[in-house]
Protein backbone atom coordinates (compact mmCIF):
# COMPACT_ATOMS: atom_id res chain seq x y z
CA UNK A 1 0.00 0.00 0.00
CA UNK A 2 1.54 3.13 -0.88
CA UNK A 3 2.74 5.48 2.04
CA UNK A 4 1.01 9.22 1.65
CA UNK A 5 2.10 10.55 4.91
CA UNK A 6 4.54 12.66 2.99
CA UNK A 7 2.33 13.98 0.03
CA UNK A 8 2.93 17.34 1.10
CA UNK A 9 6.48 16.99 0.08
CA UNK A 10 5.63 15.12 -3.40
CA UNK A 11 7.56 16.70 -6.31
CA UNK A 12 5.51 17.85 -9.11
CA UNK A 13 5.98 18.42 -12.77
CA UNK A 14 4.61 20.18 -15.52
CA UNK A 15 5.29 19.47 -19.79
CA UNK A 16 8.07 21.82 -20.51
CA UNK A 17 8.74 23.52 -23.92
CA UNK A 18 5.06 23.97 -24.87
CA UNK A 19 3.89 25.44 -28.16
CA UNK A 20 0.64 25.95 -28.53
CA UNK A 21 -0.57 27.47 -31.89
CA UNK A 22 -3.36 29.77 -32.04
CA UNK A 23 -4.65 31.46 -35.63
CA UNK A 24 -6.68 34.72 -36.18
CA UNK A 25 -10.52 34.43 -35.41
CA UNK A 26 -11.39 37.12 -38.12
CA UNK A 27 -14.37 37.87 -36.80
CA UNK A 28 -15.41 34.24 -36.64
CA UNK A 29 -16.26 34.34 -32.52
CA UNK A 30 -17.98 31.11 -32.06
CA UNK A 31 -17.90 29.32 -28.92
CA UNK A 32 -15.88 26.61 -28.93
CA UNK A 33 -16.21 23.36 -26.73
CA UNK A 34 -13.84 20.27 -27.54
CA UNK A 35 -13.37 17.22 -25.31
CA UNK A 36 -10.40 14.69 -24.77
CA UNK A 37 -10.99 11.49 -23.40
CA UNK A 38 -7.46 10.03 -23.05
CA UNK A 39 -6.56 12.51 -20.54
CA UNK A 40 -3.49 10.83 -18.31
CA UNK A 41 -0.97 12.25 -15.83
CA UNK A 42 0.99 10.34 -12.75
CA UNK A 43 -0.07 10.57 -9.03
CA UNK A 44 2.96 12.42 -7.50
CA UNK A 45 3.63 9.76 -4.61
CA UNK A 46 2.26 6.19 -6.37
CA UNK A 47 3.34 7.19 -9.76
CA UNK A 48 0.28 5.53 -10.57
CA UNK A 49 -1.90 6.53 -13.73
CA UNK A 50 -4.76 8.96 -13.28
CA UNK A 51 -7.37 9.03 -16.16
CA UNK A 52 -9.89 11.04 -17.35
CA UNK A 53 -12.02 13.11 -19.86
CA UNK A 54 -10.80 16.94 -19.93
CA UNK A 55 -13.11 19.36 -21.44
CA UNK A 56 -11.84 22.88 -22.68
CA UNK A 57 -15.10 25.33 -23.35
CA UNK A 58 -13.98 29.16 -24.89
CA UNK A 59 -15.21 31.93 -26.49
CA UNK A 60 -12.59 33.79 -28.59
CA UNK A 61 -11.71 37.42 -28.74
CA UNK A 62 -8.98 37.09 -31.58
CA UNK A 63 -7.42 33.93 -31.44
CA UNK A 64 -8.21 30.93 -32.03
CA UNK A 65 -6.41 27.80 -30.22
CA UNK A 66 -5.36 25.39 -33.12
CA UNK A 67 -6.47 21.53 -31.97
CA UNK A 68 -3.45 19.70 -32.72
CA UNK A 69 -1.46 21.80 -30.57
CA UNK A 70 -3.51 21.39 -27.75
CA UNK A 71 -3.98 17.55 -28.19
CA UNK A 72 -0.19 16.98 -28.33
CA UNK A 73 0.08 19.73 -25.49
CA UNK A 74 -2.57 17.52 -23.13
CA UNK A 75 -0.69 13.99 -24.43
CA UNK A 76 2.64 15.06 -22.82
CA UNK A 77 0.91 15.09 -19.83
CA UNK A 78 0.70 10.99 -19.55
CA UNK A 79 3.81 10.57 -17.85
CA UNK A 80 4.17 13.53 -15.77
CA UNK A 81 3.47 13.84 -11.69
CA UNK A 82 0.95 15.97 -10.35
CA UNK A 83 -1.87 16.71 -8.49
CA UNK A 84 -4.76 16.42 -10.22
CA UNK A 85 -6.00 20.06 -8.95
CA UNK A 86 -2.61 21.52 -10.03
CA UNK A 87 -2.99 19.90 -13.72
CA UNK A 88 -6.19 21.48 -14.14
CA UNK A 89 -5.06 24.96 -13.36
CA UNK A 90 -2.02 24.60 -15.29
CA UNK A 91 -4.07 23.65 -18.11
CA UNK A 92 -6.39 26.68 -18.22
CA UNK A 93 -2.82 29.06 -17.37
CA UNK A 94 -1.39 27.50 -20.61
CA UNK A 95 -4.58 27.45 -22.80
CA UNK A 96 -5.73 31.34 -21.69
CA UNK A 97 -2.26 32.71 -22.12
CA UNK A 98 -1.97 31.17 -25.62
CA UNK A 99 -5.19 32.78 -26.62
CA UNK A 100 -6.57 35.23 -24.34
CA UNK A 101 -10.18 34.26 -24.65
CA UNK A 102 -13.10 36.33 -23.15
CA UNK A 103 -13.49 33.70 -21.07
CA UNK A 104 -12.43 29.93 -20.93
CA UNK A 105 -13.09 26.92 -18.93
CA UNK A 106 -11.07 23.78 -18.68
CA UNK A 107 -12.94 20.74 -16.57
CA UNK A 108 -11.31 17.00 -15.72
CA UNK A 109 -13.85 14.41 -15.01
CA UNK A 110 -11.04 11.89 -13.57
CA UNK A 111 -11.77 8.32 -13.78
CA UNK A 112 -12.90 7.05 -10.17
CA UNK A 113 -8.99 5.72 -8.60
CA UNK A 114 -9.37 3.89 -5.18
CA UNK A 115 -13.07 4.42 -4.62
CA UNK A 116 -13.13 8.13 -5.46
CA UNK A 117 -14.39 9.91 -8.36
CA UNK A 118 -13.64 13.72 -8.65
CA UNK A 119 -13.78 16.62 -11.33
CA UNK A 120 -11.50 19.47 -11.11
CA UNK A 121 -12.31 22.47 -12.89
CA UNK A 122 -10.34 25.61 -13.25
CA UNK A 123 -12.25 28.92 -14.75
CA UNK A 124 -10.78 32.38 -16.32
CA UNK A 125 -13.07 35.07 -16.93
CA UNK A 126 -17.15 35.14 -16.69
CA UNK A 127 -18.75 32.23 -19.17
CA UNK A 128 -22.32 32.96 -19.39
CA UNK A 129 -24.54 31.27 -17.16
Amino acid sequence: MTDYSRASEAEVEIPEGVKIITFPARGHIPLIEWEYPEFQSLCPVSERHDQGLVTIRYKPREKILESKSVRDYLMRWRNKRNWQEYITEEIADVLHKACEPEWLTVAISWNARGGISARTTSQRGNPPS
